[in-house]
C-alpha cells in the first residue's frame, strides 16, 4: 500500500515537472518572439532613420530649402505659402525680370528653390504685382482660374491659367489694381479644398496674407529687401527702392492719424444701376488720392491734397480736398467721422466728392 502510494507520488512530481518544463519552454518561445519582434522594429526604424539621412545628403540646396518651407507648413497645418516679390512689367521676359527680383530680394540663401521653378509653372496674367506660391505637397492638386466682377460686385471665373494634379511651385503675375484681385488659386486633397487670392494690403503694403474664409496664409516673404513706395508731398514716389520706406505712408505725418492709409467702399451704384467702387488714400505729407471705377477694372486715379481743418460739424472732421483731375481742379469739403476700421463719409461744399452716384454719404473701411 505504501509502495503504491509512493509511486503516485512519483508520478505526479513527473508530471508537475513536466507542465512546469512545457509552461517555461512556451514563455521562453514568447519572449524570444517578442524580442525578436522587438529587434525588427528596431531595426527597421534604423533603416528608415538612415534611408531619410541619406535622401537628405542626396538633396540638392535647393530641394532641401523647399522641404524646410514645407516643413512649416505642415507644423503650421497651413496648406499654402506665398510670398511678394516685387512688380514685373511687360516690357523685358518676364523670368528674367523674375531673376531679379529674387537676386535683389536675397531669395537665394533661404528659398534658392525659387530660382529652379520650371517655365511652365510661370503664369502671367493681367497686372504687375508678382507673387511665389508654394504648397503643402504634391499631395494636392492645383488650379489657377482668372476672375473677373459682374456689375453687382460678384467674381466670375473665367479661364484656367495653370492645372496640375501634383501640386508644385509656381511664379505668379497678376492684379491690376490694389483695389481688387483677379486670380484665384485652388488647392484640393479628397474632400478638402482651399482658396486663395493673392493681393497686397493697401494699409501697408504687405501680403494679404488671409483667403476669404479668414484662413491664414504662411507668409514668407522677405520685407527687409523689398522694396516698397514710398509718396513724397509732390505725389511721386520719393521713396521707392529705399527698405527703410517700407510702411511710412501709415505714420501719422498728416493733420489727422486716425485718417491715414487707404480706405474703399464697393456698396455705392452709378446712375446706371451698376456698382461702383471708390476708394480714398491719406498719405504723408497731406497727400490724397482718390480712386473710382468698376470692381476688376482699371480704376481711374485722380491725386491732390487734403487739410483737416480746425471746424467740427456735430463730432465730425471738416476736410478740405483739391483734386487734379483730366478735366481740371475738384475741390471741396467732406466730414467724416472715423471709428475702429470705419469712415463715414457726408459730402460737404464744392466739388461732390462722390461723382456719378446720386449718393451723398456712405461708409468706407480700412483695407
Amino acid at each position: 500500500m505504501n509502495e503504491r502510494l509512493y509511486k503516485r507520488k512519483i508520478r505526479l512530481l513527473i508530471a508537475i515537472v513536466l507542465v512546469l518544463v512545457m509552461a517555461f519552454s512556451g514563455c521562453n518561445g514568447k519572449q524570444k518572439k517578442q524580442e525578436r519582434k522587438r529587434e525588427n522594429r528596431q531595426e527597421s526604424q534604423q533603416e528608415k532613420k538612415e534611408t531619410v539621412k541619406a535622401d537628405n545628403k542626396d538633396l540638392s540646396k535647393s530641394e532641401q530649402s523647399l522641404q524646410n518651407l514645407q516643413k512649416n507648413l505642415r507644423r503650421s497645418r497651413m496648406p499654402m505659402a506665398a510670398a511678394y516679390l516685387g512688380y514685373a512689367d511687360d516690357n523685358s521676359p518676364f523670368r528674367d525680370q523674375v531673376r531679379t527680383l529674387l537676386k535683389n530680394g536675397k531669395y537665394e540663401e533661404q528659398y534658392s528653390f525659387l530660382a529652379d521653378v520650371p517655365k511652365e509653372n510661370y503664369i502671367s496674367y493681367n497686372g504687375e504685382e508678382v507673387y511665389a506660391i508654394v504648397p503643402q505637397s504634391t499631395q494636392y492638386a492645383m488650379k489657377v482660374e482668372s476672375f473677373d466682377w459682374d456689375e453687382n460686385a460678384n467674381a466670375m471665373v473665367r479661364d484656367t491659367l495653370y492645372i496640375s494634379q501634383k501640386a508644385a511651385p509656381v511664379i505668379l503675375k497678376c492684379n491690376l489694381s490694389e483695389l481688387s484681385y483677379n486670380v484665384v488659386i485652388t488647392l484640393t486633397k479628397g474632400t478638402e479644398t482651399f482658396s486663395y487670392s493673392p493681393s497686397l494690403s493697401l494699409m501697408d503694403g504687405a501680403l494679404y496674407a488671409y483667403n476669404l474664409d479668414g484662413m491664414e496664409i504662411y507668409d514668407f516673404t522677405l520685407y527687409d529687401n523689398l522694396e516698397i513706395p514710398v509718396w513724397n508731398e509732390g505725389g511721386e514716389c520719393g521713396g521707392c527702392g529705399d527698405p527703410e520706406g517700407y510702411g511710412a505712408p501709415l505714420e501719422a505725418a498728416g493733420e489727422e492719424p486716425g485718417l491715414i492709409g487707404q480706405w474703399i467702399s464697393t456698396e455705392l451704384k452709378n446712375q446706371s444701376g451698376q456698382n461702383i467702387t471708390y476708394g480714398m488714400y491719406f498719405g504723408d505729407y497731406q497727400y490724397f488720392e482718390f480712386q473710382y471705377g468698376q470692381m476688376g477694372h482699371d480704376l481711374e486715379c485722380w491725386s491732390g491734397t487734403f487739410e483737416v481743418t480746425d471746424q467740427f460739424r456735430n463730432g465730425e472732421l471738416v476736410v478740405h480736398y483739391v483734386l487734379y483731375t483730366p478735366d481740371g481742379i475738384r475741390e471741396g469739403e467732406f466730414y467724416t467721422m472715423v471709428n475702429y476700421g470705419e469712415m463715414l463719409v457726408t459730402e460737404g461744399s464744392g466739388d461732390a466728392i462722390f461723382p456719378f452716384t446720386d449718393a451723398s454719404t456712405e461708409w468706407f473701411y480700412s483695407y
